[in-house]
């Protein structure tokens, strides 16, 4: 169980499948859609996958069963980064119409160098640039225009996460009434100041 109450920062890890789906365009032969996304165990003690510019791999391990119905998905584990600090962007995102999570992707795949380049990785030319949960953040994305960002629907664990974290770390400052300083209108009347103050102030 994650302890919200004394962490202002926390990981999240996350599992999502991708699909390239085939299409009939003539500039693009395919796109990247997203098929799910699921909380990951990491309780293992392997650690948290990275939060950002992570790697997309085929869902089989054998990518030579061309005849299998599942050689167009693919995975990426990546982790939603939290902050305190952005907590007014989780409250917008949980207080708005359609509550998400989003995924961007960045052309380019991230081939290492010492990887075998098989036609199956040959073909993933995206890689997974971040995964949030603030609108404001990913804001910065949409203004670039570079990046493709993808949502899904934010529910389950992940949900009632945000919504603790929220209730913890956001504190929206309290809107406070200005008073008017009424003795420094008197003294403003009584040196000759606006005549319309003076007229409404007597009358």
């Amino acid at each position: 169980m994650i302890s919200l109450e004394n962490n202002k920062h926390l990981l999240y890890g996350v599992r999502i499948i991708f699909e390239k789906k085939e299409i009939d365009n003539q500039w693009e032969s395919h796109k990247w859609i997203v098929n799910d996304l699921i909380p990951l165990d990491v309780t293992s003690g392997e650690g948290y996958p990275p939060i950002n510019d992570v790697k997309i791999r085929p869902l089989l391990n054998d990518v030579s069963r061309h005849d299998s119905d599942n050689k167009n998905l693919f995975v990426a584990d990546a982790s939603i980064d939290l902050h305190r600090a952005e907590a007014e962007g989780y409250a917008e995102n949980l207080q708005s119409s359609d509550p998400s999570i989003y995924i961007v992707l960045r052309d380019g795949d991230l081939i290492e160098e010492n990887e075998k380049k098989s036609d199956e990785k040959r073909n993933i030319d995206v890689h997974l640039a971040e995964v949030s949960l603030s609108p404001y953040h990913i804001q910065d994305y949409e203004d670039c225009g570079e990046d493709k960002v993808e949502k899904v629907p934010l529910y389950g664990p992940i949900l009632e996460l945000l919504n603790k974290f929220v209730s913890i770390h956001f504190h929206p400052e309290e809107f406070k009434k200005r008073k008017r300083d009424k003795k420094n209108i008197d003294e403003n009347i009584h040196r000759g100041g606006d005549q319309r103050l003076k007229k409404n102030y007597y009358n």
